[in-house]
């Protein structure tokens, strides 16, 4: 009788355990000396496709807990008021749209033309562009917290200074702004 009693409490823990949602990282030692010759580990599955944007155990591949969701063009322009020396932008977001925070990383940048006239340019704080240039190195942008916490989007913008060949005439410098994406697991926690 007290085995089955010990079975069903048993199955009633782990079934209430998985059922709450919570994801468990510790470990446990069983240890003979005091008695302890069982212990329970706590088994989370996954059916069906997994659905990154609630929470639930981790996938195989953390990578999968990414979903974000960017701008698919910014721009900047130089300012009248400086003479077109100064260079501004609108304010971007990025969004975090799964359960787990996400850390946003400037990676570099691709495919530039017409920069000459950029004396500097900056992501943030983030040196992207110098001297017309490409001088980017991988630096961490901002870590969003999960799509439910208070910091689950973050905003960049672009600044800094050029020197137009002539400033009554427009010129079009264009780049492609690398971003990488990574997990934080530990938002989780």
């Amino acid at each position: 009788m007290k085995k089955l009693v010990a079975a069903i409490l048993s199955t009633a823990t782990i079934a209430g355990v998985v059922a709450s949602g919570v994801t468990a990282f510790a470990t446990q030692t069983i240890d003979g000396r005091e008695g302890d010759t069982s212990g329970e580990i706590q088994v989370n599955g996954i059916i069906g496709e997994f659905d990154n944007t609630t929470p639930g155990p981790d996938p195989v591949d953390p990578n999968a807990w990414i979903n974000v969701t960017i701008p698919t063009t910014a721009l900047f322009y130089t300012t009248e008021a400086s003479n077109h020396t100064e260079i501004v932008s609108p304010n971007y977001k990025v969004i975090n749209n799964s359960a787990v925070g996400v850390i946003v990383s400037v990676t570099g940048v691709d495919t530039p033309s017409n920069m000459g006239e950029v004396d500097l340019l900056n992501v943030n704080d983030i040196e992207l562009f110098a001297n017309g240039e490409a001088t980017v190195v991988e630096t961490e942008l901002f870590t969003l917290t999960g799509n439910t916490g208070a910091n689950a989007d973050g905003d960049f913008g672009f600044n800094g200074e050029a020197t137009p060949v002539d400033s009554s005439k427009e010129s079009n410098p264009s780049f492609n702004l690398v971003l990488s994406f990574a997990p934080d697991l530990a938002d989780e926690e």
